[in-house]
């Protein structure tokens, strides 16, 4: 009996050890999204919508790599577009074991050397300033999203030949002061073409001040680099006004809030032309169209809140296939270093690399650690509330229209 009792014990003890060896394979992909999900819920839902797409379709097909399997999962933290509160969420993201961080670009600048002392990567999706990626001395940042430098020179590309005389209106934000960067250097050598340069108070509930500076300067076209509040509240100032001055804006003009701020007067959005990152590639618009109909499946189409032709107008999840790719970068690059080693992870992202959502092939080098090249930046045009590429350009002529109507 007491043979017979060693033996079963022994066999409880080995059964027990197995099984606790299971779980410890049993492993988990933390994705901390450090975005502005209260003061600027568009972006922040793109953003983490995005990478939740990607992690749920990463965990479902599962990742197998150095003997453990790995499930991915995303953790929401709200930076309220505040550097303060962006620090706070990386503290927190890094104490929960966080593999890699996504981020509007929010407080980067302090942030970054957190996540470093870590080894953990850091993905831009949104801001696009020149200061805030550096592989040289910021080497666990990434960005995939059009940087400003992009956006602002082929602002200059597209605008100056028509003659017009630009009054470049920048907000006070971090993202506005960044822009405002951006175009000094693409309008360097064109003075000309520059009628003023205005700050805009993005306290201010009124922006008719300011406006009459631009219009008093001569100005026939607006260049206006602000967040979306600040982009509604200038179109106001000067439509109102009775001034039909042509605006050309960033990718903040797609924002559904500057719709639904203009709702009451649909003719004042009609016109409004902004930069961005195309949606299609070379390969054609499928893999956007698939990409497109997964999100929408899972998190249901972004109603702008605005109709057209009495149907309802939604938002084209663009910017959420920026955080999308990065997660499967992450996947690729865990992968590679065969676990969650931080070291390792964030040495493999400078070797992998993925087909991205609408195609295009997504990855980084030792020596570039940006994800969308300038020559990505298309123009649209918005009409009836909707927008579609325009057709004055090399590029944006040849892109497909995306529907934006159901």
């Amino acid at each position: 009996m007491r043979a017979s009792a060693a033996v079963l014990l022994a066999f409880v003890l080995v059964t027990a050890g197995c099984g606790h060896s299971n779980a410890a394979k049993q492993r988990t992909i933390l994705i901390a999204v450090d975005a502005p999900f209260s003061r600027s819920p568009y972006i922040g839902n793109t953003v983490a919508n995005g990478a939740r797409l990607a992690a749920d379709q990463l965990t479902a097909r599962g990742i197998t790599t150095g003997g453990a399997t790995y499930r991915v999962r995303v953790l929401r933290l709200d930076n309220a577009l505040s550097p303060s509160q962006a620090v706070a969420n990386v503290r927190r993201a890094l104490r929960e074991h966080a593999t890699a961080i996504v981020t509007d670009g929010t407080g980067v600048d302090a942030t970054w050397r957190l996540a470093d002392e870590e080894h953990v990567p850091i993905c831009i999706t949104y801001q696009g300033g020149a200061k805030l990626v550096n592989p040289e001395t910021r080497p666990n940042v990434f960005r995939i999203a059009p940087t400003d430098h992009g956006l602002a020179f082929r602002l200059a590309e597209y605008m100056v030949p028509k003659g017009l005389k630009i009054a470049l209106l920048t907000d006070d934000s971090d993202y506005g002061q960044a822009g405002r960067a951006a175009l000094d250097d693409a309008f360097r050598t064109l003075p000309k073409a520059v009628a003023a340069r205005i700050t805009l108070p993005s306290s201010a509930s009124d922006l008719a001040p300011q406006l009459l500076e631009a219009r008093r300067s001569g100005a026939t076209a607006l260049l206006v680099w602000a967040r979306a509040a600040v982009l509604a509240k200038t179109i106001v100032a000067a439509r109102s006004a009775g001034w039909h001055v042509l605006v050309y804006t960033t990718p903040a003009g797609e924002d559904p809030f500057v719709r639904q701020q203009l709702a009451d007067h649909p003719s004042w959005v009609d016109g409004l032309t902004f930069a961005s990152g195309r949606m299609t590639a070379e390969l054609g618009p499928a893999p956007w169209s698939a990409f497109e109909a997964a999100y929408e499946a899972a998190f249901g189409a972004t109603d702008v809140g605005v109709k057209s032709h009495g149907r309802r107008v939604i938002a084209p999840p663009d910017y959420a296939m920026y955080s999308y790719d990065f997660v499967n970068l992450v996947a690729a690059a865990v992968e590679q270093a065969a676990g969650t080693d931080s070291k390792k992870v964030l040495a493999a992202l400078n070797q992998v690399f993925i087909r991205g959502a609408n195609g295009d092939e997504r990855g980084f080098n030792e020596r570039n650690h940006e994800g969308v090249v300038d020559d990505d930046v298309y123009f649209a045009r918005f009409a009836e509330m909707v927008f579609q590429p325009v057709s004055d350009d090399p590029l944006s002529s040849t892109l497909p229209a995306i529907d934006q109507m159901r």
